[in-house]
């Protein structure tokens, strides 16, 4: 057990989609060249998850010099208006990190008022929320097409895509059918090439799109 053959000579990084492996080595202060098994793992792994961006942590040896660590990310589904710049959240209204600019596939969210925070610390607003779960369950396709998602005071919903459609959501209720159904329309429509003023889907049984 106190060969140098035990002694570490790699520290692998896996799941990360988001984060360097640089940063994700460094939270885990595992340093190179220590007996493999002097290392406390349960104790890397919770330095791990002080980062906000990482929400599981998994630290491993693999035997003879390889230490293996497995993350599961945050993924930023929504960015909040800060100062100069915006701030990832997750579907949990957890605050990822802030950044200068806009992220794609991930739209900004408006018509939210919050206090400064930080990253790793909650941000608890009831509109916030409805938001997120309307972002949540929509297609990953349809996410992808939207630049903006406001919810003004009574709860309603509207989504705006990149090409400046306006998709009225209404109430984050029904979210997935909804989904399902605005899916199908922004296909079609991209097809046709039409010009549409918005897309009402408040009740997702009764679609509504008005064209210029």
């Amino acid at each position: 057990m106190r060969s140098p053959l035990f002694e570490i000579q790699r520290v692998v990084v896996r799941g990360n989609q988001y984060l360097v492996e640089d940063n994700v080595r460094n939270a885990a202060d595992i340093g190179l060249g220590v007996n493999i098994f002097k290392i406390n793992l349960a104790a890397a792994a919770d330095r791990l998850k002080t980062v906000p961006m990482i929400k599981e942590a998994r630290v491993t040896r693999v035997l003879p010099s390889t230490v293996l660590i497995t993350v599961t990310e945050r993924r930023p589904l929504g960015l909040l208006p800060a100062g100069n710049g915006f701030f990832e959240v997750d579907e949990e209204g957890i605050c990822l990190q802030q950044t200068g600019s806009g992220v794609p596939g991930v739209p900004i969210i408006t018509g939210v008022q919050v206090d400064v925070v930080k990253p790793g610390e909650i941000v608890e607003t009831e509109l916030l929320a409805d938001v997120l779960m309307m972002i949540s369950g929509l297609p990953d396709e349809v996410v992808n097409q939207l630049s903006e998602v406001h919810i003004d005071p009574d709860g309603q919903i509207k989504a705006y895509t990149l090409d400046r459609i306006k998709c009225r959501l209404g109430e984050a209720v029904e979210v997935r059918e909804k989904g399902v159904v605005l899916a199908r329309i922004l296909q079609e429509l991209q097809k046709q090439g039409a010009k549409v003023d918005y897309i009402d889907i408040s009740s997702s049984g009764k679609p509504v799109v008005k064209y210029y």
